[in-house]
């Protein structure tokens, strides 16, 4: 099996509001976010490539950028967002189902990996088997589908 490893840097804070997350994780706090997509075949396309770096990295980066980049990630209902959104309505808030835990972050990633990749239709049966997502030095999150249905 062949495979390949992206990686990307992001800005991004969040904020846990379930009632037993950390105190301190209840606090807007933002992270240094390192995230690595990994893509497997068993076949390379006629110029031996898995895929083309660059057009993954552009699609993926992009929507990175345009989307978790210097964001706010919350969770779809927490009352801060609303309110921030009263004070500032271009605030750049991601809303995500549950608590936005590194671990949830890390599915996320790779359900979007997953479409990015399938928007670019490789010429070989390509599929993301895993993401790394690190918001520390000393803490991260992967996610590797686990046979879950998506």
């Amino acid at each position: 099996m062949y495979a390949i490893e992206i990686g990307h840097n992001i800005e991004m804070a969040h904020r846990l509001s379930s009632p037993s997350s950390p105190e301190k994780c209840v606090s807007i706090h933002g992270h240094s976010w390192w995230v690595t997509v990994r893509i497997a075949s068993p076949a390379l396309d006629e110029e031996g490539m898995l895929i083309e770096f660059g057009r993954f990295k552009r699609a993926w980066r992009g929507w990175l950028d345009d989307h978790l980049d210097h964001h706010l990630v919350l969770r779809r209902g927490d009352p801060i967002a609303d309110a921030i959104v009263s004070v500032q309505p271009d605030a750049r808030i991601f809303l995500v189902d549950g608590n936005p835990t590194t671990e949830l972050l890390a599915r996320l990633l790779f359900r979007q990996a997953e479409a990015t990749l399938a928007d670019l239709e490789p010429a070989v049966a390509a599929r993301v088997v895993h993401v790394h997502l690190r918001e520390t030095l000393v803490n991260a999150a992967s996610w590797d589908g686990g046979g879950e249905a998506h």
